[in-house]
């Protein structure tokens, strides 16, 4: 079912139930039809033939949430013949596997993988385990784990770890990502969790949760859940984002935190990008890990002059010098670099390390003859480096052309094969 029709079939729910009682024969579905013979007010579920055999979009909506919430064993044999006869749409069937999973969800799966019609089944056996595990997140989790096929065990790993994230459980499913072995996957359940909680909970709540997780939980689940929340804050409130940070920042469980919260601050707030280095640069600096200022302002100005390299540029022009920002400074001259090694050297020479300077003029410099020698050597000869770092230059070797090794193995198709 296409994204527009599912969300209108939705909406059809809480509408039908409306618009039937306003509507007549006529307008509710035909007098002929296989819905007329229900009666709405008879307290009792529509039969399941009713229900899809019914054409009217609102009403047949109305008809199966009345038929599903009834829903029990002893209608399953009906519901089956009714799915038979029936054509069915995708989000009906997942409806339908939800109402099912609620009292037997292992017959639900069953049904699904093994008797369900072939042409719908794989879209069927989702359904069904995202139902399961909504209902019962280990024991769905148990049977995934023995799907022998790794492509179908991976796809029904997300959708019945993406259902018990949604479900009440929020302690089990917590535990089960804590525990859960293979790394990649462990944090992104755990991004899959923090957003969750953030979204249904608020940031409040979701900043509550991640304090409440025990340091030793394992696996860093703490850190995970600190750092994906801290950059969902980031998002909406960085100063909010970076007020948390600090509260929190001798702990463990904060460490490369900031980079993430500078990030999203840059990327999410365009007007406000400056007030992010102006705090980074003004944070006070006890209890801050070595090199964590650092990688901040790198990250964050990384992110900035890679979305505006003009606004970037002009701004840590107008606030160097200044040593705390040469991270900024040389995320600046690498940018630049490939493209334009000229600007890359007026850069590297506003870095306030020296010996970093040094270095990096070496490096630069090389690239830049290699790249284009008659500019480079101009500008050498009017430039203010020192005589040691000019020989340092001009003694290196030069960094081999692009394609170069394919013109020399680029033989001449008549001296192929001699001698």
């Amino acid at each position: 079912m296409k994204p527009v029709i599912a969300v209108l079939w939705i909406l059809s729910i809480a509408l039908a139930v409306g618009l039937t009682r306003l509507a007549g024969p006529d307008r509710a579905g035909s007098e002929s039809g296989p819905s007329a013979s229900f009666d709405e007010s008879s307290g009792e579920r529509p039969l399941f033939d009713e229900v899809f055999g019914e054409r009217e979009p609102l009403r047949r909506a109305y008809l199966l949430s009345r038929s599903l919430r009834a829903l029990g064993p002893d209608d399953l044999p009906e519901l089956l013949r009714a799915l038979a006869g029936h054509k069915s749409e995708p989000e009906e069937m997942r409806l339908v596997m939800h109402a099912w999973a609620r009292f037997d969800a292992p017959g639900a799966y069953a049904w699904a993988t093994e008797e369900s019609p072939t042409r719908a089944r794989s879209g069927l056996i989702d359904h069904a385990i995202y139902a399961w595990a909504y209902n019962d997140g280990p024991a769905a989790m148990r049977v995934v784990e023995e799907v022998e096929d790794p492509d179908v065990q991976g796809r029904l790993r997300s959708k019945a770890i993406d259902a018990w994230i949604r479900s009440d459980d929020r302690a089990g499913v917590s535990e089960f990502i804590a525990n859960y072995l293979h790394s990649k996957r462990r944090v992104r359940f755990m991004k899959l969790l923090a957003g969750e909680v953030v979204a249904t909970e608020g940031m409040d709540a979701a900043m509550l949760w991640v304090e409440a997780i025990s340091d030793d939980t394992p696996n860093e689940m703490k850190l995970a859940a600190f750092h994906n929340v801290a950059k969902m804050v980031a998002a909406e409130d960085p100063v909010r984002a970076a007020e948390w940070f600090l509260a929190h920042r001798t702990r463990p469980y904060t460490e490369d935190a900031l980079t993430g919260i500078a990030r999203r601050w840059v990327h999410r707030h365009p007007k406000d990008r400056p007030a992010a280095f102006e705090w980074l640069l003004a944070m006070d600096s006890d209890g801050i890990r070595a090199g964590e200022r650092a990688a901040a302002i790198s990250g964050g100005f990384r992110a900035w002059i890679q979305t505006d390299p003009e606004a970037a540029q002009s701004w840590l022009l107008s606030a160097v010098p200044n040593p705390a920002l040469d991270p900024a400074v040389r995320e600046t001259f690498k940018r630049l670099l490939p493209t334009d090694p000229g600007a890359s050297m007026a850069w590297v020479q506003r870095l306030g390390d020296e010996a970093e300077r040094r270095v990096e003029s070496v490096r630069v410099g090389v690239r830049w003859r290699g790249k284009d020698p008659d500019t480079f050597d101009a500008w050498l000869a009017q430039s203010d480096l020192s005589e040691e770092i000019r020989q340092e230059i001009l003694a290196a070797p030069q960094p081999p052309q692009r394609g170069a090794r394919k013109k020399k193995l680029n033989l001449d198709p008549a001296a192929a094969g001699k001698p």
